[in-house]
């Protein structure tokens, strides 16, 4: 017997719950401002291959560079503490 578990909806609040809505939010803004994957990464100086990986939330490890990619691309990061 198979079990499918239901998609998880997107993000529609804006919150991240993971690196997949991060993913999903950078790749929308770049496809949204006519960017390439190649172009974005030249303006990056990072590869091809870090934001494919970053669009489906595969990228590891260089919070640097992701900071760099959405600062290009137009996409503020905060963080809030919950319950404050």
């Amino acid at each position: 017997m198979e079990f499918f578990l239901p998609a998880k909806p997107r993000n529609v609040d804006g919150k991240l719950r993971d690196a997949q809505d991060l993913g999903a939010i950078i790749r929308k803004r770049r496809k949204k401002i006519g960017l390439t994957q190649g172009e974005l990464a030249a303006a990056c100086h990072c590869s091809v291959r870090f934001i494919s990986e970053l669009e489906r939330g595969e990228a590891g490890g260089n919070i640097k560079q992701v900071i760099r990619v959405c600062k290009e691309i137009g996409i503020d990061l905060f963080a809030k503490v919950r319950g404050e």
